[in-house]
């Protein structure tokens, strides 16, 4: 089995691209073959049709002035060769192809998670610093959900565009390495 993160540079929490970027999170989404096909973009449907990783999620870590989105995947070595091919074919061309169905049903699925998150003492308790910390104050609920709503599918689609055409990128990988592409490969499918 291999384990791998792939790592783009993100958006800081303040950036225009956050929120664009939240939602980029939830319209790659993950699979889990445990859990079944119920699958949430072209990605995790090739991924699944295919059988090429055992899961795959998307993560997205803002931070003070940066932050990270990626995928992690857990995958046999066999399929890793074939996981990398189809994991940049479809981040290359994800900024052309984000609909707006596609949009408002991340925006759904991400203020779900939202309020999901605040359930519990110690959940409230960190977001309540973190926005302290990064915006001096608490939003409300409502305010959050109306900056989602003011994301439009174009911006979207620049935040995509911004995070992987033509972008270094950082992985991590442990287990049988052999078939996981170069570098320079990862990078060259960053272009297309």
């Amino acid at each position: 089995m291999v384990h791998m993160a792939l790592a783009y540079e993100g958006a800081s929490w303040t950036s225009e691209y956050a929120y664009p970027l939240m939602l980029l999170q939830s319209l790659i989404g993950g699979y889990d073959r445990a859990a079944g096909k119920n699958v949430t973009s072209q990605l995790c449907y090739d991924v699944a049709a295919s059988e090429l990783a055992n899961s795959i999620s998307t993560f997205n870590t803002c931070y003070k002035d940066t932050g990270l989105f990626g995928l992690y995947a857990i995958a046999d070595k066999e399929r890793v060769s074939d996981l990398m091919a189809s994991v940049m074919q479809n981040l290359s061309k994800m900024a052309d192809h984000i609909r707006e169905e596609d949009v408002e049903r991340a925006k759904i699925a991400l203020k779900a998670t939202m309020l999901m998150g605040l359930d519990g003492n110690t959940n409230v308790c960190e977001d309540i610093g973190r926005q302290l910390l990064t915006y001096g104050r608490r939003l409300t609920p409502a305010e959050i959900f109306g900056r989602i709503e003011e994301v439009t599918v174009e911006d979207v689609r620049a935040a995509a565009h911004t995070v992987f055409h033509d972008k270094d990128h950082a992985m991590a990988a442990v287990g049988g390495l052999e078939g996981l592409p170069s570098y320079e490969w990862i990078r060259s499918k960053s272009c297309q």
